[in-house]
């Protein structure tokens, strides 16, 4: 399993923070290297755990923490929207070697059981789902929880990330007929790679990015 680095701005004043923050994924099976640089406020983990199981495990540091940047210098991300469900979701892309893309991928919203993930030639969502064209790679199964929390994380030796850019991702419901409705789409769009994402404030709205899951109080 190829492992892959995740950057993370992680609030952090003070010697006893690092130190905090460097127990709190310490012989965590799946974490490899830790580097933590308390003056940028920045954490560096080497890894082959989804995203979002490392960041649980630095906030039970009592540290805030926001993802900053992933993978190498090609990195892709998908915001997912639903178009009249409920479900929710961010998939992250990195072409850990010449022959291997990671997605790792968090999707909320859905009912319990298993879907379908694949990659369409369109990145047209104009009429949401429906016009994406047809399946250009299929990524594999996923599961979602009783929660309805999907988390995962799949190396695909198909996929190269610079010939999806602009081409959309689709989570499609497995039915006992053997087709299948999309549910939930997003455009696959190039994002920050390491060192690429050094804001702590957002320009669009002066939102800090400790402050962004709640949303800025006032707009100006």
């Amino acid at each position: 399993m190829y492992s892959n680095k995740i950057e993370f701005a992680v609030q952090m004043t003070c010697e006893s923070c690092v130190n905090a923050v460097k127990k709190s994924v310490e012989n965590v099976p799946g974490i490899k290297n830790i580097d933590v640089n308390l003056e940028t406020k920045s954490v560096i983990i080497e890894t082959n755990l989804p995203t979002l199981e490392v960041q649980k495990r630095l906030e039970e540091s009592g540290r805030k923490v926001a993802l900053r940047g992933y993978g190498g210098s090609v990195a892709g991300v998908t915001i997912l929207e639903a178009f009249g469900r409920n479900v929710k979701g961010v998939i992250r892309f990195e072409q850990a070697t010449k022959n291997y893309c990671i997605i790792d991928g968090t999707v909320d919203g859905l009912s319990p059981g298993e879907y379908q993930a694949a990659i369409h030639e369109c990145g047209d969502i104009s009429q949401g789902c429906k016009s994406v064209g047809e399946v250009y790679s299929n990524i594999g199964s996923i599961k979602a929880e009783s929660s309805g929390r999907a988390t995962f994380r799949l190396e695909d030796d198909k996929v190269k990330l610079g010939d999806v850019i602009g081409r959309s991702f689709v989570i499609s419901e497995k039915s006992e007929n053997g087709n299948q409705q999309s549910i939930a789409c997003g455009v696959i769009a190039r994002s920050a790679g390491l060192f690429e994402n050094p804001k702590t404030i957002c320009a669009c709205d002066g939102v800090t990015i400790w402050n962004e899951k709640v949303g800025p109080k006032s707009t100006l």
